[in-house]
């Protein structure tokens, strides 16, 4: 179930960016679908996908496995763009970006080099290339997104329980669906 916030301070705490302070006061105070960590998680997620990699293995020995994060998509439109996450930066700080072009109804990202461990996998489609989730004028996502197991939260972003996955090295294939 995904965290729902009222406060400027939890949602500073949940996003890593800080938006404009005018943003932060207008929806003091509430809850629900309009919730602020909605805009939080939007603008974290955008950003954390586009991030370049904190980690990267480089050496014989971390190149332990491959994972491919297959998503379907509605249209041809854009590209897919991915992060694998540890549960520390859970949809903040992907250990891993990737983007992939889309092939009729499907984009295929791939992780190189991971090591075994568990993980989460997030993605988005960026219908316009802006590269960012797009929203509504209520900070609702319009443009689809998904994660791994098909984890969706009820009122803002997926709970990394709900999209962790174990790694063991080799190759690994997940699927999910944009929505």
């Amino acid at each position: 179930m995904a965290r729902q916030s009222g406060s400027a301070q939890d949602l500073s705490n949940f996003c890593l960016i800080s938006l404009r302070g005018s943003e932060h006061s207008s929806h003091r105070g509430r809850s629900g679908p309009l919730a602020p960590a909605s805009v939080g998680f939007v603008l974290t997620f955008a950003l954390a996908l586009l991030a370049p990699s904190a980690v990267r293995a480089d050496s014989a020995e971390d190149a332990a496995g491959v994972i491919e994060f297959l998503t379907h998509v509605r249209n041809a439109r854009g590209l897919v763009r991915c992060g694998l996450f540890e549960r520390k930066g859970w949809l903040k700080s992907p250990i891993q970006p990737a983007s992939a072009h889309i092939s009729g109804n499907t984009a295929l990202c791939v992780f190189r080099g991971v090591r075994g461990g568990v993980y989460g996998v997030s993605a988005f489609h960026d219908e316009n290339r802006n590269g960012k989730l797009d929203t509504n004028l209520l900070g609702i996502p319009s443009e689809d997104y998904c994660a791994s197991r098909d984890a969706r939260g009820s009122f803002g972003p997926p709970s990394f329980d709900d999209a962790r996955f174990s790694f063991r090295g080799g190759k690994l294939r997940l699927e999910a669906r944009m929505k």
